[in-house]
């Protein structure tokens, strides 16, 4: 279970494991570097593609640092990652865990949220998650819609009651049409809807243009959520999937900043609703990269998983 969640800044930057993406965004390595964070051993995920824009340069600076770089995105690095917080040397009960997600794909959350879940049959994490939203980089542009999938098989969602209605929450973004092609492919019963208030009013504009016209044809409901405060969003989101979730074939879409995308998939993982889908909506190929740089700021969420006893078994 989840104790202690508080979105408080750590009071030490000495980890037992940090886990890093290494990508094309010079917002990689601007936690690490800006906050001077440490790290007894360190895994820095690696998308297998994408190798332009910063890769190299992130690549270097986490090699410099005795990062341990691995595929992010392959069946077997939920199982690395659980390894790596198995075996740190640590005198305390719980091990200290960093994972910045701010450049993270979602299946790279997914599988570090997994691999976590997994480490818990053998010691309890003290864990820090850090998101350093980007500036922004607008226009944001259309693209069709390529994928649409499960984030990963586990979170596919299997309801043993396929007969009941879907539902579907959705985090918004800004990319323009993206959640309304969504929501169309899936047609469900009910929609509820997460919107997002960023630090910069140039995001939450483009957030609301792209997703203007949802209202016009879904009847939905609209909830408001600050990204700078995920401890209260994590827990209206939990209220919902509890007060939902026995009635519905319930669908998880995280658009948007990357901390709903962690809030919605860890939920999902550290409770084992594994009834209920993460589902991904991407435009693959099309979608233009674009190397961001960090808004100076971190966002930080903090909760202790506790160790799972002996007969405790867990569906990730």
């Amino acid at each position: 279970m989840i104790r202690e969640e508080t979105d408080d800044p750590p009071a030490v930057l000495d980890f037992d494991v940090v886990i890093v993406a290494v990508g094309y965004e010079r917002r990689c390595r601007w936690v690490t570097n800006a906050h001077d964070v440490s790290a007894k051993r360190g895994l820095g995920l690696e998308f297998g593609f994408l190798a332009e824009g910063s890769y190299a340069d992130n690549r270097t600076f986490f090699e410099r640092r005795s990062y341990q770089i691995v595929s992010g995105v392959s069946e077997t690095t939920p199982n690395v990652i659980a390894h790596a917080v198995e075996l740190v040397a640590t005198d305390d009960e719980f091990a200290r865990v960093l994972v910045d997600i701010s450049s993270m794909s979602r299946e790279m959350i997914a599988n570090v949220a997994i691999g976590l879940e997994r480490a818990r049959k053998l010691r309890g994490i003290t864990l820090t998650i850090a998101y350093a939203p980007s500036k922004f980089t607008g226009p944001y542009r259309p693209a069709p819609i390529r994928r649409a999938s499960p984030i990963k098989p586990s979170l596919a969602g299997w309801s043993s009651q396929p007969e009941q209605p879907l539902g579907a929450i959705f985090g918004l973004g800004c990319e323009p049409g993206l959640a309304l092609g969504a929501l169309q492919f899936l047609e469900p019963n009910n929609a509820w809807i997460f919107r997002p208030k960023g630090i910069d009013p140039d995001f939450d504009a483009a957030m609301m243009k792209a997703n203007e016209h949802i209202g016009d044809i879904f009847d939905i409901t609209d909830f408001g959520y600050e990204i700078n405060k995920p401890t209260i969003t994590r827990g209206r989101l939990e209220a919902l999937l509890n007060a939902v979730e026995n009635n519905f074939r319930v669908v998880i879409v995280p658009f948007g900043p990357k901390i709903f995308a962690w809030l919605a998939i860890s939920t999902i993982v550290f409770s084992n609703r594994h009834t209920v889908g993460v589902w991904t909506f991407s435009s693959k190929e099309q979608a233009v990269p674009v190397d961001r740089d960090a808004d100076n700021q971190v966002i930080w969420h903090n909760f202790k998983l506790t160790k799972y006893i002996t007969d405790t078994k867990s569906r990730f």
